[in-house]
């Protein structure tokens, strides 16, 4: 009866020892199982984390870029608007001046004056233009022009002399030569 009672507490032993084996075994496995999960949500992670710097950056380029354009497209918005506006008042002066030249108490006046004007037996504008340099021709036209106003009587004639009298390039001419100097 010892003999049985050695022999299951030896058994007894044996399979306890072979359970706790087992446990260490497991618990082993378990813990490396663990730690090669762990890595992988580590490295995750960290993928995640640089995924997300670089959609962060391309995020913030691509708001810049588009503060960029918003601002050019209201530029060119508001400039497309202005030149809108400048062609609408322009087409406006350009309908009354029609209108004025078609009405009849101009319309009687082309046909007296303007064929005289340019058909005179003196001098006309072609021949003004086929003599002297640019500024002399200038001049003779200016002054051509207040004697055509003068006898005309024609306030038109007289601001148009006034215009070509002035030199538009005078300002340019004087920058250039304070250049020079």
């Amino acid at each position: 009866n010892l003999e049985k009672e050695e022999m299951n507490s030896k058994h007894a032993h044996d399979l306890l020892q072979q359970d706790l084996a087992a446990q260490i075994d497991q618990a082993t496995q378990d813990r490396t199982e663990k730690a090669e999960s762990k890595a992988k949500h580590l490295q995750a992670k960290a993928d995640a984390e640089g995924d997300l710097q670089d959609t962060t950056t391309t995020m913030e380029a691509d708001k810049k870029y588009l503060a960029d354009l918003t601002a050019t497209c209201e530029q060119k918005a508001t400039d497309f608007e202005s030149r809108q506006q400048l062609r609408a008042e322009e087409l406006e002066a350009i309908t009354k001046a029609i209108e004025i030249i078609s009405s009849s108490a101009v319309q009687g006046n082309a046909e007296k004056h303007l064929p005289t004007l340019l058909q005179r037996a003196g001098s006309s504008m072609a021949q003004l233009r086929a003599s002297g340099t640019a500024a002399s021709r200038q001049q003779q036209v200016a002054e051509f022009l207040r004697g055509r106003a003068q006898e005309l009587n024609s306030r038109v004639l007289s601001a148009l002399a006034v215009r070509v009298a002035d030199d538009p390039f005078a300002k340019v001419k004087k920058m250039i030569k304070d250049l020079i100097v």
